[in-house]
Order: C-alpha cells, then sequence, then structure tokens
C-alpha cells in the first residue's frame, strides 16, 4: 500500500512540473494578452491554450476552458490558464492589444461564439 502512495506522490509532483512548464511558456511566448478598450478602459483578457484561446475574468477567478469546470470548480484548483494570466500580470509579460470602444461588443461576441463553439463541439 505505501508504494501506491509514493507513486502516486510523484505522479502527482511530475503532473505539477508539466503544467508548470506549460505556464512558463505561455507566458514567456506571449500567450496572454489583455484587450483594452479605448476610451472606456474596459479589459478582456484571453490566454493561448494548448488547443485555443480563452476568456478569463481575473476578479471572478473564471476560465471559459471545460477544465475550469471540471478542475476549478471541484477542488478549488485554479486552471493553467488563470494561473498563466496571474504569473503574466505579476511578471507583466502580458500583451496588450488596443481597440476602439466601437469594437467591445462584436470582439465579446466572437470572443464567446469561439468558445461556445469549442465547447460544445467536444
Amino acid at each position: 500500500m505505501r508504494s501506491f502512495y509514493i507513486i502516486s506522490y510523484i505522479c502527482v509532483i511530475n503532473m505539477k512540473k508539466i503544467q508548470s512548464e506549460r505556464i512558463d511558456d505561455i507566458v514567456n511566448f506571449g500567450g496572454v494578452k489583455l484587450h483594452l478598450f479605448q476610451p472606456s478602459g474596459r479589459m478582456l483578457w484571453t490566454v493561448v491554450g494548448k488547443d485555443s484561446e480563452h476568456w478569463l475574468d481575473p476578479e471572478l477567478e473564471f476560465c471559459s476552458c471545460k477544465n475550469y469546470y471540471f478542475q476549478a470548480l471541484s477542488n478549488a484548483e485554479p486552471c493553467y490558464h488563470l494561473k498563466s494570466l496571474t504569473q503574466a500580470a505579476f511578471e507583466k509579460k502580458f500583451v496588450t492589444i488596443e481597440f476602439d470602444d466601437s469594437e467591445y461588443i462584436r470582439f465579446f461576441k466572437a470572443v464567446i461564439s469561439d468558445n461556445a463553439n469549442k465547447l460544445l463541439n467536444e
């Protein structure tokens, strides 16, 4: 029984290391994006994941990825997209893209639509 716990512990450590490397890659390669709408200053955050771009709301600790629903809501562990955003904000390593306020609704609808299609087609 003890060997089972040791193997489980090693698996958890390896998974955390892989996740940490994934977060570092996202942050260091510009995968965290702040979409800043002017002149209002409204902001939308997105993070490029392994197979799509996800919308995040850091104030609500929300991510549009499917892992958020299965992982974050069940054990309060943030998904790697939220962790990437936190790290990028702390290190000031995010890409800022400016838009006019007139583009906000169209952009937001496109992000939501892309995420909904991705979730529904998996």
